[in-house]
């Protein structure tokens, strides 16, 4: 009988203590939900810059970079087993940090018989790797998915 009760306080205890802490959890999230919620508009915009691995939109210089990136890709596949295509336009491009740098963009390419087509481009560089390597993805609508590797 005196197990029990010794059983059956520690279980009061134990609930009691779960309780409390589940309140003060639940209270501290409360307090916090409006600054989370802040810091993920933040991100969401591309107004933190303290994101670490957060795609961020180029504009000025880092949007240039991207696209002469962008021209030496076309440029190297064209002279390989292609695909061969121009750059008519660059929509929107942005860079993350992932094991390299990873660039993804809107553009509009031309393909030298006047047909002009709107694809998603992402390009993985990984200057560690050997040769440089780059990985090229083309995701042009109602086309089949390209991924074509060269050397930097």
């Amino acid at each position: 009988m005196l197990y029990n009760k010794k059983m059956f306080n520690f279980k009061l205890l134990f609930t009691a203590l779960a309780f409390i802490s589940i309140m003060v959890l639940a209270k501290g999230n409360q307090l916090n939900d409006n600054d989370l919620r802040e810091e993920k508009q933040e991100i969401v915009k591309g107004k933190s810059e303290s994101c670490v691995g957060c795609p961020r939109q180029l504009e000025g210089e880092d949007l240039r970079v991207a696209e002469k990136t962008l021209q030496k890709s076309l440029t190297k596949l064209a002279a390989g087993d292609g695909p061969v295509y121009q750059l008519v336009k660059i929509n929107s491009a942005t860079s993350q940090v992932v094991s390299g740098v990873l660039y993804k963009m809107k553009v509009v390419l031309g393909d030298g018989v006047h047909a002009i087509k709107e694809c998603d481009i992402e390009i993985w560089s990984q200057p560690w790797l050997i040769n440089n390597a780059v990985q090229v993805t083309f995701i042009c609508p109602g086309e089949e998915l390209v991924i074509k590797r060269h050397d930097a």
